[in-house]
């Protein structure tokens, strides 16, 4: 699914197991990545075997936002407030992009 934040267009993908573990160096032992925000793509992956996709896609919609919105994730160390700032900000964003995505798969799921 594409949507957009602050202007930018952005996707969203599922993506097997393997293929996660290649882009965000698991070693597929050790770790299990869930989802994973590629910037220079403007892409959001979710891992096809995430065991609760929702709340994996919530988690990288925000990397997503801040990103977007100037708050550099390589850069700052975030305080309370600021996170405070960033959940009452995002949250109609992210909820409305949530609705969307599960929309589009329940129906896809029913074909």
């Amino acid at each position: 699914m594409k949507f957009e934040m602050n202007s930018s267009k952005w996707e969203i993908k599922i993506i097997s197991n393997d293929e996660m573990a290649k882009k965000s160096d698991s070693d597929l032992i050790n770790t299990f990545t869930h989802g994973l925000t590629v910037y220079n793509e403007n892409t959001i992956y979710l891992n096809e075997l995430a065991p609760n996709k929702k709340r994996t896609l919530y988690h990288e919609l925000v990397h997503c936002y801040t990103y977007e919105f100037g708050l550099n994730p390589f850069e700052k160390q975030f305080s309370l407030e600021d996170v405070c700032e960033i959940c009452a900000s995002s949250n109609n964003i992210i909820n409305k992009i949530i609705e969307d995505y599960f929309s589009i798969i329940k129906t896809k799921e029913q074909d």
